[in-house]
């Protein structure tokens, strides 16, 4: 310990949120009790510490196994940070506070002046001694699965309308209910008789439909429709391919379209044949005369008792009716958008009835029967989304946010209702299902009167993004709020903690946002604009600048153009980033500086090279592996931004490893599987334990790891937006919530899910925007489509045949089967499939000519196969192009040391690694290729 009293200090401590790399915990203040309390409570594997009991700074010191952003007030102890590249400072101290100082290891200040602390004075301390485990019981461990999170009942489905408005709709008569048994609109309703299977077909128990299909008996069995819509005509119910129930947990699914049922089509020609379709017509248009007579005759009310629906979409028709409605027993609206059969009639018919509801809203609306003129919108003029506004208006927004439920509306107009009606927990999970905040959040500020409303939808985007890991994108939801600022720049300050590139374009951000602050991180600038220094995170700053020019400018952003620009062009001049001119311009424009125009010469920026997307190569890519094995053998591996890597080492936890394949950082949870979230700052690591999967959510930015329970899953998305992750749990499909628990949260919370699909879910494939999973049923196989976005909805369900030599699932449109692979002519291997019903087959070079036959597997992939030939001491990968319009080809050639080689697909890049440490990861938009050892 060495004494340097000197010139006091005008800052002694640091202030604020700091990247803080130890504490010193005074023994003055802290008792020994204290500081190892204290030292436990901080210490992490890489952590050191030491003692110093002579001299006049007495106390303990903690050094961090790296740096972490702490909140200075909060730390417990004197924060020490790094100034330059050797020491910690317990302050700010300036340049010139350290002119003349001699090298120390910790530098303090007491009474305002410096005390410099060698490290080889202390005594070197073993926290873990201070832990007594003598006195504590060993208990059996628990059994997870005894407390599994079961799923939640649906939050988000819409409620009847007779429970929205309780004793102002009479009760259903006998009547109407026996009407709508004979139209099959009701299966909840109680029958006395039980409709054969034609009238359940025609959903009529009379009429020349009856008739037709007694005379022709093999029409209408076996086909259905089902889902959303009902054009123009009474609404005669859903099909057998009506959209799965969504009741046992989370928001309820959005519903497909509907097919139109192909035994109308078959009835409609056979009736034409026939000539029954002149007696069902002059049926319907007897009962369109005598609606308008009605009308005509003021009788509103008995005509609204017999109105037809118009101007439904016609796309989501089931085809045409062959009888007419009976009579409503009153005004209720129906709560599920479901299909219709459709009653012919012309443009002229439609227009008469138009005008005719309009005038009995009008009326309606004139006498204060508010939910008799709703009813004429909603479900006589198909208007919902006008009947919505009408209930709005009328001050009853929580029974337009229940009707908008049921009827599937778009989720920004759900959102906005919700938020109305005083339930943003709800409009919350809407929100977070379809990613709908800033739709539903322009619509609530565009009006009057929903400031209180739109704030906080707001603060959720914010927090949602945030849980994403999308820093930047959630300071920028958040700013107009100036309540939300605090928490602002505590996103901000966690962007800066981040990786190189997330550092540079937060920079940008501050100097946006909080430019006064600019000063305290000229160094960061200056390390950014040194020529010397990497490229990719200055030309991170660079595309931001570009990007902000357009909107904001300010001197700080100015100064920080200036300061970065030469490095960029000469970056641009020597090809090292792929910045166009107009963007280099634009830097040039925001920096606003005479004297750089000056000095800057006219440049012509060279062209760069084309980008070839992998799986569009005409030319074979080759690359190869040369690198030794690593030290660990990865489980599972992911590639990050700014070629980092993210690996999975079963119980030895996750680690994080720089391009350069050097460990960054270690997470001390057990790891077999990863989920990767899109900002590539958040991940999911799973444990299996043998019936469930153990889930820990991964913080990639501030290092924090949250354990979010146990769950039996069969089958799981690789990747997740930060926030919706899907699985298949209990044969049920489920979207999770696995962001951030929070205070008092629960974890893993069900956003969305559905059930009874008919039989066991036997393979599942999850792509970027579409979900596919394969269905075996009693007698029938079926693949259900989901699309993801822009709203998680069912696109189709069909029926397969799977053969008995294979088949998988590829993509949302075609199927591969009898795969195989076998010996050629030439001592290679031949690949054979049928795709699409097509046979295609392509021939193989082996890794080692000569050798005799060699073994092969093979991998599939979203656009074709990865095929592996194992020879006696090398492996060659060849990556096969499937394709509707051509045959397959090979697209790139990859020559690996014998080991065993696994594939993982992600947005823009497929990562291949071995058991043995090596990983490679080639870019789907460019075919860059990037390698590294995990050491």
């Amino acid at each position: 310990m060495s004494d340097t009293q000197g010139a006091q200090v005008r800052y002694p401590v640091w202030r604020g949120q700091q990247a803080v790399a130890g504490l010193w915990l005074p023994a003055d203040l802290l008792g020994a009790q204290q500081r190892g309390e204290r030292l436990l409570r901080w210490w992490a594997p890489g952590c050191r510490a030491w003692r110093f009991d002579r001299g006049p700074a007495r106390g303990d010191l903690l050094r961090f196994e790296a740096e972490r952003s702490l909140h200075c007030d909060a730390a417990g102890g004197t924060p020490l940070c790094r100034i330059g590249a050797h020491g910690l400072y317990a302050g700010p101290l300036t340049a010139r506070e350290r002119e003349g100082l001699a090298p120390a290891d910790v530098r303090l200040v007491l009474g305002g002046h410096l005390l410099a602390l060698d490290l080889a004075d202390g005594e070197a301390l073993d926290p873990s001694l201070a832990i007594e485990l003598d006195d504590y019981a060993l208990h059996d461990t628990f059994a997870c699965d005894r407390a599994l999170p079961k799923l939640q009942p649906d939050k988000i489905a819409g409620k009847a309308v007779r429970e929205l408005l309780g004793e102002r709709i009479a009760p259903p008569s006998e009547e109407r209910q026996r009407f709508l048994r004979a139209l099959g609109r009701n299966r909840d309703d109680a029958s006395d008789g039980t409709p054969g299977l034609m009238e359940r077909a025609t959903g009529v128990r009379d009429g020349a439909a009856a008739w037709l299909l007694r005379r022709f008996p093999g029409l209408g069995v076996g086909f259905g429709g089902g889902g959303v819509g009902g054009g123009f005509g009474f609404e005669f119910g859903g099909g057998a391919d009506a959209a799965p129930s969504a009741s046992a947990g989370g928001i309820a699914a959005r519903r497909r379209r509907a097919l139109p049922q192909r035994w109308r089509a078959a009835l409609a020609r056979m009736a034409a044949a026939s000539g029954a379709a002149r007696l069902i017509g002059l049926r319907q248009g007897a009962y369109l005369r005598r609606l308008l007579e009605q009308f005509d005759h003021g009788d509103t009310l008995e005509a609204l008792r017999h109105a037809l629906p118009i101007d439904g979409d016609s796309a989501d028709s089931l085809g045409q009716s062959f009888g007419t409605p009976g009579r409503r027993d009153d005004f209720s609206l129906s709560t599920q958008r479901s299909a219709g059969s459709s009653i012919g009639a012309g443009d002229d018919i439609r227009e008469l009835l138009r005008q005719r509801y309009r005038r009995a809203f009008e009326r309606l609306d004139g006498a204060g029967k508010i939910d008799e003129a709703v009813f004429v919108l909603a479900e006589l003029l198909n208007a919902r989304q006008e009947a919505l506004d009408y209930l709005v208006k009328h001050g009853r927004a929580a029974q337009a946010a229940e009707l908008a439920l049921g009827w599937d509306m778009p989720a920004d107009a759900i959102i906005r209702l919700l938020m109305l009606a005083g339930d943003p927990e709800r409009a919350v999970l809407v929100a977070r299902r379809d990613n709908a905040f800033a739709t539903a959040l322009a619509l609530l500020e565009g009006g009057s009167g929903h400031r209180a409303q739109a704030l906080g939808l707001r603060r959720e985007w914010g927090r949602a993004l945030a849980a994403q890991g999308r820093w930047l994108e959630a300071v920028e939801a958040v700013w107009p709020d100036p309540d939300s600022r605090e928490q602002a720049g505590r996103w901000l300050q966690t962007a800066e903690a981040g990786g190189a590139e997330l550092s540079a374009r937060a920079l940008v951000r501050r100097a946006a946002l909080l430019p006064d602050t600019l000063q305290h991180y000229a160094g960061r600038v200056a390390e950014l604009a040194d020529p010397d220094a990497p490229a990719a995170p200055r030309e991170a700053l660079g595309l931001a600048l570009a990007t902000i020019a357009h909107a904001q400018r300010n001197d700080a952003l100015a100064r920080m153009a200036a300061r970065a620009l030469p490095a960029l062009a000469a970056d641009r001049a020597s090809g090292a980033n792929a910045l166009e001119r107009a963007q280099l311009d634009r830097i040039r424009m925001l920096a606003a500086d005479p004297w750089l125009d000056a000095d800057l010469p006219a440049w012509g920026v060279p062209p760069a090279p084309p980008a070839l997307p992998l799986w569009e190569r005409r030319a074979t890519l080759q690359a190869s592996m040369h690198a030794d094995p690593g030290l660990q053998a990865p489980l599972d591996l992911a590639a990050l931004g700014e070629g980092r890597w993210l690996a999975a080492f079963g119980e030895a936890g996750a680690a994080m490893f720089d391009a350069a394949g050097r460990c960054l950082r270690r997470y001390a949870v057990p790891a077999h599987r990863l989920v990767i979230g899109d900002s590539g700052e958040v991940a999911l690591a799973l444990a299996r334990r043998e019936s469930v999967w153990r889930i820990a959510r991964l913080d990639l930015t501030g290092h924090r790891i949250e354990d979010l329970g146990a769950l039996p899953l069969q089958f799981f998305a690789d990747r997740f937006d930060g926030v919706a992750w899907a699985a298949v749990s209990g044969q049920r499909i489920v979207a999770f919530d696995a962001g951030p628990v929070g205070e008092g949260g629960r974890p893993l919370q069900v956003l969305w899910s559905v059930g009874d699909l008919g039989g066991d879910i036997v393979q599942a494939r999850f792509l970027r925007h579409d979900e596919l999973f394969l269905v075996a049923g009693r007698g029938a196989t079926t693949v259900w489509h989901y699309r993801t976005h822009p709203n998680r909805a069912l696109v189709s369900r069909e029926p397969v045949e799977v053969p008995a030599h294979g088949w998988m699932l590829l993509d949302p449109h075609n199927t591969v089967a009898d795969l195989a692979t076998g010996a050629n002519d030439d001592g290679g291997v031949r690949v054979s499939f049928r795709f699409n019903g097509r046979h295609c087959a392509i021939d193989l070079e082996p890794p080692e000519p000569g050798s005799g036959e060699c073994e092969s597997s093979l991998i599939p992939l979203a656009r074709g196969f990865l095929v592996l030939l194992h020879g006696a001491y090398r492996m060659r990968a060849y990556l096969i192009r499937r394709g509707n319009d051509e045959l397959a080809r090979c697209v790139a050639r990859i020559d690996w040391p014998q080991a065993r080689l696994r594939a993982r697909e992600q947005a823009d890049r497929l990562v291949l690694f071995d058991d043995e440490g090596r990983a490679m990861a080639i870019a789907t938009e460019t075919s860059q290729v990037r390698s590294a050892r995990l050491g």
